[in-house]
């Protein structure tokens, strides 16, 4: 990512009338993530340890004018997994499907946008999550059918190699990281 990357991403809900756009500008501030997101004259930043969490926290002061933006970032159906986001600085997030794993190909951007992006309120995300790791087939394994920590170590193993290496190639890691 350059320093000066911005990405424009539509609005919708709060009288945005569907033509509405805000621009994001990420920015690494040492070992944190500022984002910044300029709309109708306004500005609101977040830093955090990743983007897509910078982003919940914009997303979560545009609710309250009803206004969500049109992005995977945004999208019921993605959630940022550990090593994805590591790689990445949560630039990365998979997107799932109840009751399966995310291959490879399930990689997006969070300010991209799809045809299957749903947009929905920060805690709908985290309830979307929650019922996606419920939804996973169960290991054999007792240790890993426990609980969604299993499911999560689960996941874990299963992404982390083939993601690892596509990431990788994508975002090599700062010697000074």
């Amino acid at each position: 990512m350059t320093m000066d990357e911005q990405y424009t991403v539509f609005l919708i809900g709060g009288d945005t009338g569907g033509d509405e756009q805000a621009v994001f500008t990420p920015q690494n501030v040492g070992t944190r993530c500022r984002l910044t997101c300029s709309y109708r004259d306004k500005v609101i930043v977040a830093e955090e340890d990743d983007y897509f969490e910078a982003l919940c926290q914009i997303r979560k002061q545009l609710e309250v004018h009803g206004i969500l933006p049109f992005c995977y970032g945004a999208s019921a159906n993605v959630f940022p997994e550990g090593t994805v986001t590591g790689m990445s600085r949560g630039l990365v997030v998979c997107k799932v499907k109840t009751g399966e794993r995310p291959k490879e190909s399930d990689l997006v951007n969070i300010f991209d946008e799809g045809y299957d992006v749903m947009p929905v309120f920060v805690s709908m995300q985290q309830q979307f999550w929650d019922s996606w790791l419920a939804s996973l087939p169960r290991s054999k394994d007792p240790e890993m059918t426990s609980s969604t920590d299993g499911a999560a170590r689960s996941l874990w193993q299963s992404l982390t190699l083939g993601f690892a290496k596509v990431l990788e190639s994508l975002f090599p890691r700062s010697r000074g990281r």
